[in-house]
């Protein structure tokens, strides 16, 4: 809420990732549609933005770590999506274009 707007909606919910048991995701809202559904939320009204579960036993053993004696949390956060929701970009692609003209309006962001 504090980078978003004190209107902004924040869910955790329940997820699904291959690599982690339990999973979950969390979402916020999308002010590009005021959470009524488009193509960049998927017409659901949320973005997510953080994947995150315990890391499956499997992973570790395949990896040579001992999974009776050790646990792992994974997580990664989108930073485009965010970007995206902060500053009303319509389409993730345009951050891996490297079209100089798009990025330069992100310059005094970085400093």
């Amino acid at each position: 809420k504090e980078m978003f707007g004190e209107k902004t909606k924040i869910r955790l919910r329940p997820s699904y990732f291959p690599f982690t048991e339990p999973s979950a995701e969390v979402d916020v809202s999308c002010n590009i549609c005021n959470s009524k559904g488009c193509n960049v939320c998927k017409h659901t009204g949320y973005l997510e933005i953080l994947g995150c579960g315990m890391v499956d036993p499997n992973v570790l053993e395949n990896c040579g770590i001992d999974s009776k004696k050790y646990t792992g949390y994974a997580f990664g956060m989108g930073i485009e999506r965010i970007a995206m929701l902060k500053y009303g970009v319509k389409d993730l692609r345009l951050f891996f274009e490297n079209d100089v003209r798009f990025l330069k309006q992100f310059e005094k962001s970085m400093s």
